[in-house]
């Protein structure tokens, strides 16, 4: 049996970034760079237009001049509010000019199938766009018993191929998502950190891609100052497909709940449960992780690793996470 990769997609989601990133590069005077390199489409096939490279190398390239003016001058934040590789997504938005970048790799062994493994690797960026608003792009690829992922990487209707992600043998999924979070709240007194997150998703697989909408209310508080402090994370989340399947669920919730302790300023442990609709006949997915997330030097990434293991037999047994988070800008955490 011969398994080949996902084909290069023309993807509406991706033809969005490349014009957001334009639209920044060409405002933004105060970046110097040569524009023939984000106009070469030699080595791409035809399929594969606009480039992702283009996309990533322009969200980067606006950040890039606060970067350069406030220097490192700014006293990194205490780490405390969960985020990646957990579950949970960080309710604090980027400032204007400030972008960061997350590499995120993922293993995961499913309870049952002849081929149990799976193995993931995603990026996303964050770009802060105006005061409270930025915008997410992230990328995910996974290859193997694609039936236990938590985060979307197959669509449905896989058929009846016991390659195709079924569980006897490995396939490859991934998904493309792009949206905006807009931070209502800042974090005063009783009040919580809460903003709204939404996106779109195009999920491809072995079997027919999907399209999908999501909305995401996330609230964000610090309990006590210091070291010691108490960081605690709410998600709740909807999605929606667009043209669900037969036997598809149209809709499904997700819940992720995180408590971090702060162990220095530059270190948090973080424990968490997450919780999502899955199809019919699936039980809900429900993954309790436990990791670190630890911050070498100011101007040095932040990287995190977590274990977890699923509480239903529809969830992974394993999964084990590690994430290396860059911050751009003034200000940067």
């Amino acid at each position: 049996m011969t398994m080949t990769g996902p084909k290069p997609l023309s993807c509406p989601l991706i033809t969005g970034l490349q014009s957001v990133a334009y639209l920044a590069l060409r405002l933004n005077p105060a970046i110097h760079y040569d524009r023939s390199l984000l106009d070469k489409d030699d080595a791409m096939p035809d399929g594969a237009r606009p480039s992702l490279f283009r996309c990533l190398m322009g969200l980067v390239l606006v950040a890039a001049p606060a970067a350069a003016q406030e220097g490192a001058g700014a006293e990194a934040e205490q780490l405390v509010l969960a985020a990646d590789p957990f579950e949970t997504t960080d309710p604090l938005a980027a400032k204007p000019g400030e972008a960061e970048l997350a590499f995120i790799g993922i293993y995961e062994r499913a309870r049952q199938g002849a081929y149990r493994d799976t193995g993931a690797v995603a990026t996303e960026i964050q770009l802060g766009v105006a005061p409270r608003l930025e915008i997410r792009f992230g990328q995910l690829g996974a290859y193997g018993n694609l039936q236990t992922r938590g985060r979307p990487a197959t669509s449905g209707a896989t058929g009846t191929d016991p390659s195709q992600g079924n569980g006897a043998g490995p396939a490859w999924g991934g998904s493309t998502r792009l949206g905006f979070l807009y931070q209502i709240t800042e974090e005063r007194g009783a009040v919580p950190v809460i903003s709204l997150l939404g996106r779109v998703l195009s999920v491809y697989g072995p079997g027919t891609p999907s399209h999908e909408g999501e909305v995401a209310a996330l609230f964000g508080k610090t309990l006590g100052s210091g070291a010691r402090a108490v960081g605690l994370n709410l998600n709740l989340g909807w999605t929606t497909r667009f043209a669900p399947l037969p036997g598809e669920r149209p809709n499904q919730y997700s819940f992720t709940a995180a408590v971090g302790t702060g162990v220095s300023r530059d270190t948090v442990v973080v424990l968490s449960h997450a919780r999502r609709q899955q199809e019919r006949g699936e039980r809900d997915f429900s993954l309790v992780e436990v990791g670190v997330r630890h911050r070498f030097a100011d101007d040095w990434p932040i990287l995190g690793f977590a274990i977890g293991a699923g509480t239903t037999r529809d969830t992974p047994a394993l999964l084990v996470s590690f994430a290396a988070q860059w911050s751009f800008g003034a200000g940067a955490r």
